[in-house]
Formats: structure tokens, C-alpha cells, sequence
């Protein structure tokens, strides 16, 4: 747990890698996941008219925070999707980039990237769990209903923030 916590009180920006990324031109949509998966997931989709499928066993939780959220008695999925602070990046590379992503990659200075999912011609932001698509979990937003600070509704729409 200690690396989460160091992790959190001095996040590491990754610069190199969105300047490889765009220097490249690997990513044709790139977002820092401060305010969370979720919501980089809803206005990627969003921006791009697409929709967008996540893989809940393919996200990078750090098995300390898993077992925080199990003494916690929270989902540690639902939880990461929809929390914030990673300071990560999430970007989309198309299959016929995948060379200058492989690029990206060797220049990367040893960054871990997972591919997490894909953006889908059919509408909706979901999770694929255990085999079955549900609703993406709420994420943050800044400006929702006016009001600072609060989380989106669970709604599989391709509405941008």
C-alpha cells in the first residue's frame, strides 16, 4: 500500500510519453485521467462519435489497493473507474498505427501501457465484467447540473462534459 500512497502524493506526469505519442502520431485521441477513467472514456467516445467498451479485468489496479477496497468493503473496479487523481494517460491508437505505437513503446523508458479496451461503432460507454457489458460507473465532473464536483449518473449515454 505504501507505493499507492507514495504514487498519490507525487504523481509522475507522462509528458514523454504524450509527446511520443503525438511526435508520432500514434494517438488520435489522447486524455490525463485526472478526473478518471469514466469520464476520459465518456468524452473520448463522446468527441469521436463513438462508443467504447472497457475491460474490467484488463485495468492495472495495484493489488494494495485492491485489498484496501476489499477492507473497505468497496468494489475496487467500480471504485478505480470512477475515482480520479491517476494523472495516467488514456489514448486511442488505431489498428493500422500499431507500428508507431510498437515505436512509442520502445521509447517509452520502460512506462507500462495496457490496452484496457476499444472504442466501438455501436453507442454506449460500457464495462465488460465477468462476460457481460453493464453501464461504465458513474465518473467526475467539474460542471455537471451547475454545481462543482459531481458525479456523473451511470448513463451509458455519449453526452461530453
Amino acid at each position: 500500500m505504501a507505493e499507492c500512497v507514495a504514487r498519490h502524493r507525487r504523481p509522475e506526469p507522462r509528458v514523454r510519453i504524450g509527446m511520443l505519442l503525438g511526435r508520432n502520431r500514434a494517438a488520435t485521441a489522447c486524455m490525463d485521467l485526472s478526473d478518471g477513467l469514466a469520464d476520459a472514456v465518456r468524452q473520448v467516445a463522446a468527441a469521436s462519435g463513438t462508443g467504447a467498451v472497457v475491460e474490467a479485468g484488463a485495468l492495472p489496479i495495484h493489488p494494495g489497493a485492491v485489498s484496501w477496497f476489499a477492507e473497505a468493503a468497496r468494489d475496487a473496479i467500480e471504485a478505480s473507474v470512477a475515482g480520479g487523481d491517476d494523472y495516467e494517460l488514456m489514448f486511442a491508437v488505431p489498428r493500422r498505427a500499431s507500428g508507431r505505437l510498437r515505436h512509442v513503446i520502445q521509447q517509452s523508458r520502460g512506462v507500462a501501457l495496457t490496452r484496457i479496451g476499444e472504442l466501438t461503432a455501436e453507442p454506449g460507454v460500457h464495462l465488460r465484467r465477468d462476460g457481460q457489458l453493464v453501464p461504465l460507473p458513474s465518473g467526475f465532473s467539474h460542471f455537471a447540473g451547475g454545481q462543482t464536483g459531481v458525479r456523473q449518473g451511470s448513463d451509458p449515454g455519449r453526452t461530453a462534459v
